[in-house]
């Protein structure tokens, strides 16, 4: 019996070398840096959050965020989405790496002057606190053009499914800008929105060309090419990512203008903690990214599956952290000052947030894979308005928690809208397939 029960050798050698191949696939290896990535980030981010909120005071974090808002929100049409359209395309036919990283260059500067001048416009009509003129346009070019160089190049590794690299843009450029406050707090009485404009403005000049460097060392020169543009997939991308951008950040300055720059202060607050949650969430969706369009490329079904299997890992780890969320959110004012007491039960509100924009996550990354990109557009494009007229209720009628309410119903109806879209897109594929 005991024979029977016993394992062979050759058994047990072959179970672990299919254990160090699994450890040492790409998919885990990439889940594993991504998770190290976002892990490292929440650092970062959660130490740049408590600087520059205690710097600039709730009032001026408030319009700091609801000018950024502004700035990242135009800046994604930087570019006319060639970053989004190199990791599409790269991620099937690497050969093809200088010519899209060369287009995209040449769409970055030809781009930039006409998305920062609409940005300044823009900015005009609202709230901006003390800023001056010339700090104000050092954020938004910091955020239109510098930052943009900086994703671009995150994105060049991404598409080579080089996390390692890409672990090393996405967390030095968030480092930069907490050593550049750290050190802004010790060499400055008095911290105020312009002289820390001028100093971000230059940690993200800094950042962008160590990243440019790193790209061409490791890939070569771009092509400056000034053909073969894909300028309606471009737009359609350029579109849809301006409008999760929007999704993200525009309901700041509606807080801004309602309930006022400290109020705002709070929600920003409240949903950077959050962000800094949904680091493990991020860590699964960067992984598995590129993969839906090497799946998709064999066919609409295959990338929908591949959605579909990744769904229970997303939801358990979703729910995971909304228990840490209820868990630790009495322990933020602790870290970053009594005055924003009242995040906490902003915090603990948004706990389902990570959650819900893991599976609505997936759900766009299996649209923008099988031939949806169109309809995601005009999906996410509808949401803007969308979160910003219920936000806006939201937050004159029932202040900050009305406001917060309101950006989970807005992102429930965004998750749901998307998921019907799939079985849709599945039942007509499907239906097809069995006509044919």
């Amino acid at each position: 019996m005991s024979g029977k029960l016993s394992m062979e050798p050759g058994q047990f050698g072959n179970m672990l070398k299919r254990l160090r191949d699994r450890a040492n696939s790409p998919l885990v290896r990439n889940t594993f840096y991504y998770g190290l990535n976002f892990g490292l980030q929440i650092l970062t981010q959660f130490g740049y959050f408590v600087l520059i909120s205690r710097a600039l005071g709730i009032g001026g974090y408030g319009i700091f965020a609801s000018v950024s808002a502004v700035a990242l929100t135009v800046s994604v049409f930087v570019g006319w989405g060639s970053d989004h359209l190199l990791i599409q395309r790269v991620a099937i036919y690497k050969d093809q790496f200088a010519a899209y990283f060369g287009r995209a260059l040449t769409l970055v500067f030809a781009t930039m002057i006409p998305a920062v001048l609409f940005a300044m416009t823009v900015l005009y009509f609202l709230n901006t606190g003390d800023l001056n003129l010339l700090a104000l346009a050092g954020i938004v070019i910091a955020e239109c053009g510098f930052r943009k160089i900086t994703f671009l190049c995150s994105a060049a590794y991404m598409a080579h499914d080089r996390a390692g690299k890409q672990f090393v843009i996405d967390n030095g450029s968030m480092l930069l800008r907490l050593v550049a406050i750290a050190t802004l707090t010790l060499v400055a009485q008095d911290v105020t929105l312009n002289t820390w404009a001028a100093w971000y403005v230059c940690a993200s000049a800094f950042t962008s060309t160590v990243s440019v460097v790193m790209v061409v060392r490791d890939f070569g020169l771009p092509r400056l090419v000034f053909s073969g543009f894909e300028f309606k997939q471009g737009f359609l991308l350029g579109l849809e990512f301006a409008s999760i951008s929007g999704l993200k950040d525009l309901d700041k300055p509606v807080i801004v203008q309602t309930l006022g720059a400290d109020q705002a202060g709070l929600y920003t607050a409240a949903f950077r903690i959050i962000d800094a949650a949904t680091a493990p969430v991020r860590a699964v969706l960067f992984a598995t990214y590129t993969r839906y369009f090497r799946h998709a490329h064999e066919g609409v079904e295959h990338g929908i599956a591949f959605g579909m299997r990744i769904i229970p890992f997303i939801s358990a780890l979703g729910l995971a952290v909304a228990v840490a969320v209820l868990i630790g959110a009495g322990y933020v004012p602790l870290i970053i000052g009594k005055e924003y007491e009242p995040s906490v039960d902003l915090i603990r509100t948004l706990a389902l947030y990570p959650l819900f924009l893991g599976a609505a996550g997936i759900g766009a990354d299996i649209m923008r894979s099988v031939g949806m990109q169109g309809i995601r557009v005009v999906l996410v494009l509808i949401s803007n308005f969308v979160v910003i007229g219920i936000v806006w209720v939201g937050s004159t009628t029932g202040g900050l928690e009305g406001a917060v309410i309101a950006r989970m119903v807005t992102q429930l109806l965004i998750l749901t809208a998307t998921w019907t879209l799939i079985g849709r897109k599945k039942k007509s594929h499907t239906g097809e397939g069995e006509d044919g």
